[in-house]
């Protein structure tokens, strides 16, 4: 009965109402935000990087891009976006990422606070701390404040399968995409 005034979705082997999701979804990453990383180690017996590597190599970064990667806590596709802008710029003019058009921005968004607090101390660890191109904000997949064509990237992981309405998550992508990307 508790199905009848709200639509059923999944979470992990489970259906669960729509209103839940984010709830549960928000519980589990907040309980093993500090261990994610390790977590995914472990459970895709690394492979997971060399997703994430094949992923930055089809989106190919460039100095200049504006990027969005949601779902992007822990700063891990985001920390690879940078380091391609860097490599690419460092070849270019043989400078540094703050050397680059100052254009470029990487925004890392999550709707977990405990995974960006995690993605922040990992920028200040890798030295990011006084890039002037990551940002980190708080949000909703489904629903964020980014201006229409604004963006000449967009990122979701293995984040996508937590989303409640994938559909209307990648049309909030698909809008705010800029004609070029």
């Amino acid at each position: 009965t508790a199905f009848l005034h709200s639509h059923a979705t999944s979470f992990g082997f489970k259906q669960v109402r729509e209103d839940e999701k984010s709830k549960l979804v928000g519980n589990v990453f907040s309980s093993v935000a500090s261990s994610y990383d390790v977590m995914n180690d472990l459970m895709s017996a690394g492979l997971h990087r060399l997703w994430k590597d094949r992923l930055i190599s089809k989106l190919n970064p460039f100095p200049g891009m504006k990027h969005l990667d949601v779902a992007g806590g822990t700063g891990d596709v985001a920390f690879r976006v940078v380091e391609r802008i860097k490599s690419v710029s460092h070849r270019a003019t043989q400078g540094t990422l703050t050397d680059m058009e100052e254009d470029t921005h990487i925004y890392v968004c999550d709707i977990n606070p405990n995974m960006l607090e995690v993605g922040k101390k990992r920028a200040a660890e890798k030295g990011y701390n006084e890039e002037q191109c990551l940002s980190w904000v708080q949000g909703d997949a489904e629903a964020l404040s980014f201006e229409d064509g604004s963006m000449d990237g967009y990122t979701i992981a293995f984040g996508i399968r937590n989303v409640t309405h994938i559909e209307k998550a990648l049309s909030e992508a698909y809008r705010w995409a800029t004609q070029e990307s």
